[in-house]
């Protein structure tokens, strides 16, 4: 689970990254990013109920959180939201942890001295 500094929770922060980022594409998931306000990054996971019912919408965003919680020190200084697709409910949490790896480099979100 990330860190409670690290954790996006109220609906005016996800509507505010909505309405003014930028949208990075994956698999199995989307990522909307706007510069951070804060010297951290912060991520909100959101999915829909397209993906299934409770207990699989539950485990796809334990998985997408365990994810970013282990590479947070990769993220670029900004604010996340990942919203899940539909096919994300299949995959493990290692194909996930890659997708997002790999997304990030390929949309620049990466820190400097990662790249």
């Amino acid at each position: 689970m990330l860190n409670k500094t690290n954790r996006l929770k109220k609906r005016k922060e996800f509507n505010y990254i909505y309405k003014k980022g930028q949208i990075a594409h994956a698999d199995d998931f989307f990522v909307h990013f706007v510069r951070a306000y804060k010297p951290y990054p912060q991520i909100g996971i959101s999915v829909s109920k397209q993906v299934g019912n409770s207990v699989v919408r539950s485990r796809v965003k334990r998985i997408i959180s365990e994810a970013c919680r282990k590479n947070i020190d990769k993220f670029a200084i900004k604010n996340y939201v990942i919203t899940a697709k539909e096919s994300a409910k299949d995959k493990s949490s290692l194909d996930i942890e890659k997708q997002l790896l790999k997304m990030l480099k390929k949309y620049n979100l990466l820190r400097e001295k990662d790249v």
